[in-house]
């Protein structure tokens, strides 16, 4: 999550060309990683969607005149950021490793000891 925040300050603190290019890949690169991991648990394609936007933003940085590079990077930082918080959410919400189906097992069966 930190390397959303990073990104959208870059432009900002005028670092050289090079760093800049080479922290966008890293956080692209991430993104990618997390955001794919995260997708094969939930499955929900708007995550995909949002991470497709961010890098759209943060790669066309590079064709657009200077003034515009600072809202590029900015708006795809922001997206980067919400790709991963609405990522996370969905995989906290999302389990299907063995001790979980067994925790809402056991919490099913207390259920229906205190009906009966």
């Amino acid at each position: 999550m930190v390397s959303p925040i990073i990104l959208a300050v870059l432009p900002m603190i005028h670092v050289p060309e090079i760093v800049e290019t080479l922290l966008i890949a890293i956080s692209i690169l991430i993104g990618v990683l997390t955001i794919s991991a995260g997708y094969r648990e939930h499955h929900k394609v708007r995550v995909l969607v949002l991470l497709v936007f961010s890098v759209a933003f943060l790669v066309a940085k590079y064709g657009v005149p200077d003034r515009l590079e600072t809202p590029m990077v900015v708006a795809g930082a922001l997206l980067m950021a919400g790709a991963q918080f609405m990522n996370l959410r969905l995989q906290r919400g999302c389990c299907h490793d063995d001790h979980c189906e067994a925790e809402t097992s056991r919490n099913e069966l207390s259920s229906i000891a205190r009906r009966v």
